[in-house]
């Protein structure tokens, strides 16, 4: 391949929020790009402003790799200082990025990725302090922010261009065309298992990897917006996926891998049986673990077994809502009695019910309180952990649509207005301490199902709570 010996920056940017929580979250589209980008020549540089390359100013991480970003209070934003909870920039100080800039080759063009819709203000104020010091490079925008809401990243974050969509090709034309420098595109990156691997090298202070053995999503679920950010469905060779985890355990040394996958489970007999069981043929020490939910109708006995095996430490199920009309609406894959089934074939390979957890949505439009709490306590029933997720209307989508066609959004919110942290409080219906007090009831019901109890179940106790239970509530 022909050498550029172009400088390139890429830039992971920090988080404005309420709150924010470094869940296995790399910027693993960038990693991605910064692989592929050096396999044509480029010299790439990075700065991860989540992550310190100082140790002592590092927040020491909980087990398996995760834990709390280093956060500072920052002014709350006019438009939503009406919430009670302090607004904060999470990640390295202004400084700290600062000194990064100045230390780094001169850049030839500088990307920078952005993930919610509504943390645009990191990506906007890493190129106000970019541009002050390198007012002439040109600044690329990529990511989830940028694909979803391209004329919003235009007019507010302000990037001398904009990326919508998987990245890679069209970045390396694009510096083809800004940088008058013809890269050599006739590569042998054609499949997923062509490309090279994310660039975790760059990553300051790796504590994890991820992995993705797929990309895109073959099903189109109302509140997800995968299909305007993602390619077409496609999945790699499973043992090309073994033989990188093979690699990245030499590395780095690293035991915890999660799974990236928006649906890990697809074709389960030739995809993720075949690199579970090529996993323990290798007999290596690792934990896994699954952010993304996981679609339980696609738990057999034998999945659940060889999960099992392969030492799956974190295990999220997709539920959602016991509400069976509102899953159908939804397009969402699963029943109730799907879930059952799943929890009891986990529980069969050598789970205990209390070791899973499962996703429970509140705030959805037009749920009211009987659904979110007939969730919780069906999951707790279970046995299983529940891990509420407040609804955020992700533009694109179905259920941003229903929300603007209902009068419940304007077609133009401004995104921090779908903060999942806020959203849920906008409900007619439902009110701050009525969020607040569920947030309260689930964590009550998370500890008794450590306990092996579940005070809701269906006998006489259970029917007698549900009522003084919604009296309190």
């Amino acid at each position: 391949m022909h050498s550029s010996g172009k400088n390139l920056l890429l830039i992971n940017p920090w988080i404005y929020d309420f709150t924010a929580f470094d869940l296995w979250s790399q910027p693993l589209g960038l990693l991605y790009i910064a692989s592929f980008l050096r396999a044509h020549g480029f010299v790439v540089s990075y700065i991860d402003c989540l992550r310190s390359e100082n140790t002592s100013a590092e927040v020491k991480s909980k087990k398996y790799g995760i834990g709390n970003y280093r956060r500072e209070i920052v002014e709350t934003p006019q438009i939503v200082n009406d919430i009670p909870r302090k607004f904060a920039r999470y990640g390295i100080s202004e400084s700290e990025f600062v000194g990064k800039l100045k230390k780094i080759p001169a850049p030839d063009a500088i990307l920078i990725t952005s993930v919610m819709t509504y943390w645009y203000p990191g990506p906007s104020q890493i190129v106000k302090i970019v541009r002050e010091i390198y007012p002439d490079i040109p600044i690329v925008l990529g990511g989830i922010y940028a694909s979803l809401l391209p004329e919003h990243a235009k007019n507010v974050v302000k990037p001398d261009y904009i990326i919508e969509g998987p990245g890679e090709w069209q970045v390396l034309r694009l510096l083809e065309e800004i940088l008058n420098h013809p890269v050599d595109t006739d590569t042998e990156f054609k499949r997923l298992d062509d490309y090279p691997y994310p660039a975790f090298d760059l990553v300051p202070n790796l504590r994890y990897i991820c992995i993705m053995t797929s990309r895109g999503c073959p099903f189109n679920c109302s509140f997800c917006a995968q299909k305007h950010i993602a390619a077409k469905f496609s999945q790699r060779n499973p043992e090309k996926v073994v033989e990188e985890i093979v690699y990245h355990i030499k590395k780095y040394k690293l035991r915890d891998f999660a799974f990236y996958d928006d649906a890990l489970f697809i074709n389960k007999e030739q995809h993720i049986k075949v690199i579970l069981r090529k996993l323990i043929e290798a007999k290596l020490s690792i934990r896994l673990h699954t952010p993304n939910g996981l679609f339980t109708r696609d738990i057999d006995e034998e999945l659940a077994t060889l999960m099992f095996n392969t030492n799956f430490k974190t295990i999220r199920l997709s539920y959602e809502t016991s509400n069976e009309d509102r899953r159908k609406d939804m397009n969402n894959k699963i029943s109730n009695e799907g879930m059952k089934i799943a929890v009891n074939n986990l529980v069969k390979a050598g789970y205990s019910a209390s070791d899973l957890e499962a996703y429970v949505i509140m705030g959805l439009p037009e749920q009211n309180l009987d659904e979110i709490l007939e969730s919780i306590i069906f999951v707790n029933n279970l046995g299983v952990q529940v891990r509420l997720a407040s609804f955020s209307p992700i533009p694109k989508t179905r259920e941003f649509e229903r929300a603007v066609r209902s009068g419940v959004i304007p077609e133009n919110i401004d995104p921090l207005l779908t903060n999942k942290t806020i959203f849920p409080l906008k409900s007619p219906d439902l009110d701050y301490e009525t969020f607040r007090k569920v947030r309260i009831f689930s964590h009550m019901l998370n500890e008794a199902a450590k306990k092996n109890m579940a005070p809701f179940a269906e006998n006489t106790i259970g029917k007698s709570l549900r009522r003084i239970l919604r009296d309190s509530i």
